[in-house]
């Protein structure tokens, strides 16, 4: 796998309309996948951006640890690049990469994985649903549906979800939209535990969605 490579003296234009004097050296860059899924936030200074620029492949400047740092060094969640954008002023920088591996170092795909309960819409419910789930599993309750029906194993989980998406076409065929919302949200549930008992997630089938959109 390779990244864009730029040319030196490309490189030397580039550096040189950049405004790294705004931050004393240092510049915002955002990174996004081919999908244009956001994956970090981090900063660059000249030579992090020429190194990238030259070897097509993402570095950094680590403020905390004040040096240069290649993503994907101790991981090998490597990116490489696809693009590079600098913002109306010049003093930010968004990449897009073909990220390796995971890009956050607590193996989340990105680093923006802590949902803001108050502004969660639409597939944040489903994102706290999968998580009461895990921890029905991993913690069973006393007298919790998840816990006793996880109990019983995938083949009967499984067995669930057949009844539910019956249930689904039945109500959609036969019963008007409320009945059919009701029903789709049991299917949901029991998809969900499904893919919980399978080692699997939403995030996997999002990121499933995203491959094939991106054919």
């Amino acid at each position: 796998m390779e990244g864009l490579k730029f040319s030196e003296s490309e490189i030397r234009k580039i550096v040189e309309i950049l405004n790294f004097e705004k931050l004393n050296g240092i510049m915002p860059v955002v990174t996004v996948d081919q999908y244009e899924r956001v994956l970090m936030l981090a900063f660059m200074n000249k030579e992090a951006l020429e190194k990238t620029l030259r070897t097509g492949m993402m570095h950094y400047w680590s403020r905390s640890r004040q040096r240069l740092w290649m993503k994907g060094e101790e991981s090998g969640h490597y990116q490489y690049v696809l693009g590079v954008y600098a913002d109306c002023d010049v003093d930010s920088l968004l990449f897009k990469v073909n990220q390796v591996g995971k890009a956050c170092h607590t193996g989340k795909d990105t680093c923006f994985h802590n949902a803001i309960k108050e502004f969660q819409a639409g597939a944040g419910i489903l994102k706290e649903l999968e998580e009461v789930i895990a921890e029905r599993i991993s913690n069973p309750k006393e007298g919790s549906y998840t816990s006793s029906l996880a109990s019983k194993g995938v083949r009967e989980v499984a067995k669930k979800v057949g009844e539910e998406a019956t249930e689904v076409a039945v109500a959609a065929l036969s019963e008007g939209k409320d009945r059919t919302v009701y029903e789709v949200a049991d299917l949901l549930y029991h998809l969900v535990l499904l893919l919980k008992m399978r080692g699997a997630g939403l995030e996997d089938v999002y990121s499933e969605l995203r491959r094939r959109r991106g054919k």
